[in-house]
Protein backbone atom coordinates (compact mmCIF):
# COMPACT_ATOMS: atom_id res chain seq x y z
CA UNK A 1 0.00 0.00 0.00
CA UNK A 2 2.79 2.46 0.85
CA UNK A 3 4.46 1.65 -2.45
CA UNK A 4 1.33 2.65 -4.40
CA UNK A 5 0.87 5.83 -2.37
CA UNK A 6 4.47 6.86 -3.06
CA UNK A 7 4.03 6.08 -6.78
CA UNK A 8 0.81 8.11 -6.91
CA UNK A 9 2.44 11.11 -5.22
CA UNK A 10 5.44 10.91 -7.57
CA UNK A 11 3.16 10.93 -10.63
CA UNK A 12 1.16 13.88 -9.28
CA UNK A 13 4.27 16.00 -8.67
CA UNK A 14 5.78 15.17 -12.05
CA UNK A 15 2.50 15.85 -13.88
CA UNK A 16 2.08 19.23 -12.19
CA UNK A 17 4.93 21.02 -13.89
CA UNK A 18 4.07 24.69 -14.27
CA UNK A 19 4.33 26.78 -17.41
CA UNK A 20 4.66 30.53 -17.58
CA UNK A 21 1.85 32.52 -16.08
CA UNK A 22 0.27 33.36 -12.78
CA UNK A 23 0.47 31.27 -9.64
CA UNK A 24 4.05 31.89 -8.51
CA UNK A 25 5.95 34.29 -6.30
CA UNK A 26 7.99 36.18 -8.91
CA UNK A 27 7.32 39.66 -10.30
CA UNK A 28 8.22 41.87 -13.25
CA UNK A 29 8.19 45.65 -12.87
CA UNK A 30 9.36 48.76 -14.67
CA UNK A 31 8.44 52.25 -15.83
CA UNK A 32 7.13 53.89 -19.01
CA UNK A 33 8.74 57.11 -20.25
CA UNK A 34 6.94 59.14 -22.92
CA UNK A 35 8.25 61.67 -25.42
CA UNK A 36 5.67 63.98 -26.98
CA UNK A 37 6.49 65.03 -30.57
CA UNK A 38 4.76 67.43 -32.90
CA UNK A 39 4.25 66.75 -36.62
CA UNK A 40 7.73 68.17 -37.38
CA UNK A 41 9.27 65.57 -35.00
CA UNK A 42 10.26 68.28 -32.50
CA UNK A 43 10.10 67.28 -28.84
CA UNK A 44 7.34 69.16 -27.02
CA UNK A 45 7.68 67.40 -23.64
CA UNK A 46 9.01 64.25 -22.03
CA UNK A 47 8.41 62.54 -18.68
CA UNK A 48 7.23 59.32 -17.04
CA UNK A 49 3.58 58.81 -17.90
CA UNK A 50 0.61 57.39 -16.04
CA UNK A 51 -2.45 55.48 -17.26
CA UNK A 52 -0.63 53.61 -20.05
CA UNK A 53 -1.48 49.94 -20.57
CA UNK A 54 1.37 47.45 -20.25
CA UNK A 55 0.77 43.89 -21.50
CA UNK A 56 2.34 40.52 -20.61
CA UNK A 57 2.30 37.14 -22.34
CA UNK A 58 4.41 34.01 -22.53
CA UNK A 59 7.25 34.47 -25.02
CA UNK A 60 6.06 34.33 -28.61
CA UNK A 61 2.36 34.04 -27.78
CA UNK A 62 -0.18 36.18 -29.61
CA UNK A 63 -2.53 36.13 -26.59
CA UNK A 64 -1.73 38.17 -23.50
CA UNK A 65 -2.34 37.06 -19.90
CA UNK A 66 -3.05 40.40 -18.45
CA UNK A 67 -2.52 44.12 -18.69
CA UNK A 68 -1.95 46.76 -16.03
CA UNK A 69 -2.02 50.54 -16.18
CA UNK A 70 0.95 52.60 -15.13
CA UNK A 71 0.78 54.67 -11.97
CA UNK A 72 1.17 58.47 -11.99
CA UNK A 73 4.97 58.04 -11.94
CA UNK A 74 4.97 55.64 -14.91
CA UNK A 75 5.56 52.53 -12.80
CA UNK A 76 3.89 49.13 -13.30
CA UNK A 77 4.20 45.66 -11.78
CA UNK A 78 3.05 42.14 -12.61
CA UNK A 79 2.98 39.95 -9.47
CA UNK A 80 2.53 36.24 -8.78
CA UNK A 81 4.39 34.94 -11.84
CA UNK A 82 5.95 31.51 -12.43
CA UNK A 83 9.50 30.96 -13.67
CA UNK A 84 9.64 31.21 -17.46
CA UNK A 85 9.99 33.38 -20.54
CA UNK A 86 7.71 36.38 -21.03
CA UNK A 87 7.08 39.22 -23.45
CA UNK A 88 6.13 42.59 -21.95
CA UNK A 89 5.08 45.44 -24.22
CA UNK A 90 3.45 48.86 -24.51
CA UNK A 91 2.01 50.82 -27.42
CA UNK A 92 2.83 54.42 -28.19
CA UNK A 93 0.24 56.84 -29.54
CA UNK A 94 2.19 58.91 -32.03
CA UNK A 95 0.04 60.12 -34.93
CA UNK A 96 3.11 60.97 -37.01
CA UNK A 97 5.16 57.79 -36.42
CA UNK A 98 5.26 54.63 -38.54
CA UNK A 99 3.35 51.73 -36.95
CA UNK A 100 6.52 49.74 -36.17
CA UNK A 101 7.75 52.59 -33.96
CA UNK A 102 4.64 52.49 -31.80
CA UNK A 103 5.30 49.11 -30.15
CA UNK A 104 7.99 48.79 -27.49
CA UNK A 105 8.53 45.13 -26.50
CA UNK A 106 10.96 43.46 -24.10
CA UNK A 107 11.73 39.76 -23.70
CA UNK A 108 12.06 38.77 -20.05
CA UNK A 109 13.40 35.67 -18.29
CA UNK A 110 12.18 34.89 -14.78
CA UNK A 111 14.82 32.45 -13.57
CA UNK A 112 13.81 31.75 -9.98
CA UNK A 113 10.61 31.24 -8.02
CA UNK A 114 10.93 34.49 -6.07
CA UNK A 115 12.67 36.68 -8.67
CA UNK A 116 11.89 40.38 -8.81
CA UNK A 117 12.83 41.36 -12.35
CA UNK A 118 13.12 45.12 -12.96
CA UNK A 119 13.07 46.10 -16.63
CA UNK A 120 14.83 49.04 -18.24
CA UNK A 121 12.42 51.89 -18.96
CA UNK A 122 10.06 51.58 -21.89
CA UNK A 123 10.33 54.71 -24.06
CA UNK A 124 7.27 55.49 -26.16
CA UNK A 125 6.36 58.32 -28.52
CA UNK A 126 3.09 60.13 -28.03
Amino acid sequence: MKKYLFLLLAVVFIACSKDEGYGGLASISGKVFAINYNQDQQVLSEDYIGDVRVYISSRGSTDFYDDVRTSHDGSFKFDFLQEGSYDVWVYGDCDYCPWDQQVEKKEVEVTSKKANVVLDDFVIKI
